[in-house]
């Protein structure tokens, strides 16, 4: 097996648009030539799966903090090469591709592999929780899908178990090709078919001296638990780091359909998707001039607990962020307050010339229109003030109203809420339009 390169390690991660499901454990594969079980001498990572817990095992809860020390170690170097531009990464996708490898990975290389992607954990701990967490997020909304593509002429030095090692514990489709031009197409295709079609083509080529190809894929498509109206949607500037601005298609929303969050350095909210599996997480830097790529180069695993933990749902909201013409819109509510309006968008405000119920002044939205071109000028502009009672607008008792307004780049994610991890985080320094 002395090939130049032994394994392909390929990430490939998705959002938004479904995907075919994969049946759990379906075994699919080629007949196969083997070179039988792996050496008997020596224990291999996946025999150990679901084995009693050693006894300097972890808690759940530094396990997932064990993990997040990998997402944002892989995050913060992605941004450190990203020279203004966007980041998403899947640091699942990541996990589970290197897992597939490490099931046939032993001594310094394995805990090297594994001791990087989950820090302090004990090995067999540590690939069991790829295991059970990508048994834990798999479902409707989330469509995880793995394979191995087996050069065909290495076919009789690759052990039996480890095919089977990555079929049982990652539901992984083995496949023997010869690795020609039409191994790529090949390849290519069962990505965008897992990916139903946002990835048409993943690999450039194939290396005739490559031993096998491993492939994670993972899409994600879910509807918001309380969906945007379209009084919720509307136009309005977003400011980038370098100071230019553009017109981009805004959502909004408060406290009614999003949770607060807080930590010393940023705010944001938290957003769920229908079922509450998942939910978007927002991360909007407190310095509104720094750059979202360095502010996230620097914030911990520690910080975003903290942000996490933070979760409030009895706090008075209001956010915006991009959905990501020529309209303007604009939320004015925290412009007044800024300007000595604070009464009227509190309990204390007084609006009984008005109306015998408690009410406030819950947002004020401003639009303007305007149309250059070579016949002439068009404009127009419309305020609107919306006055609700306390009793539809505030969970009691509210102490102020928290602004988070990501007109300007800020760091997303969308997170398993059972855990709180990461599938999904990124950022956003520029809006696509």
């Amino acid at each position: 097996m002395k090939t130049k390169k032994l394994l392909a390690l390929i990430l490939s991660s998705c959002m938004i648009l479904p995907m075919a499901a994969c049946a759990k454990k379906s075994q699919k594969t080629s007949n196969i030539n083997t070179a039988g079980d792996h050496p008997s001498d020596q224990t291999a990572i996946f025999e150990l799966t679901n084995a009693q817990l050693p006894n300097n095992s972890v808690s759940e809860d530094e396990l997932k903090k064990a993990y997040s020390k990998f997402v944002f170690g892989v995050l913060q170097r992605c941004l450190a090469n990203a020279h203004g531009s966007n980041v998403l990464i899947s640091s699942d996708s990541i996990l589970f591709a290197l897992d597939l490898a490490a099931s046939g990975a032993n001594g310094e290389t394995l805990d090297q592999m594994l001791q990087t992607m989950m820090p302090g954990v004990p090995n067999e701990q540590g690939f069991q929780f790829a295991v059970d967490r990508m048994d834990d997020l798999s479902g409707d909304q989330l469509k995880i899908a793995n394979s191995a593509w087996i050069n065909s002429k290495y076919n009789d030095t690759v052990y039996k178990d480890y095919y089977s090692s990555v079929q049982d514990n990652f539901d992984a489709e083995v496949q023997s090709i010869k690795f020609d031009n039409d191994a790529t197409k090949t390849i290519n295709k069962w990505v965008s078919d897992k990916t139903d079609g946002m990835i048409k083509e993943l690999i450039d080529s194939v290396d005739s001296r490559e031993l096998m190809i491993l492939i994670n894929a993972i899409c994600f498509d879910a509807k918001w638990e309380e969906p945007y109206k379209e009084n919720n949607v509307d136009d309005g500037c977003f400011y980038e780091t370098d100071g230019s601005e553009h017109t981009v298609t805004f959502l909004k929303g408060s406290q009614e359909d999003a949770d607060y969050l807080e930590c010393d350095s940023a705010s944001g909210f938290l957003k769920e998707y229908k079922g509450g599996k998942y939910a978007f997480l927002t991360i909007l830097p407190n310095d509104a001039e720094i750059d979202i790529n360095e502010f996230m180069q620097d914030f911990t695993p520690d910080e975003y607990w903290d942000l996490w933990e933070s979760r409030d749902s009895n706090v008075q909201l209001v956010y915006r962020f991009p959905e990501f013409k020529a309209e303007y819109a604009t939320s004015l509510a925290g412009t007044l307050r800024d300007m000595g309006m604070e009464d009227a968008f509190s309990r204390n405000a007084d609006f009984s010339n008005m109306t015998s119920e408690a009410v406030l002044i819950d947002e004020v939205i401003h639009k303007t229109y305007i149309e250059v071109n070579a016949q002439g000028t068009r404009a127009a502009a419309a305020t609107a003030v919306e006055i609700k009672t306390h009793s539809a607008s505030i969970a009691d008792p509210f102490e102020e109203i928290k602004y988070v307004i990501c007109d300007r780049p800020f760091a997303y994610a969308i997170v398993d809420t059972d855990t709180g991890l990461p599938v999904f985080l990124g950022t956003v320094e520029t809006v696509d339009r």
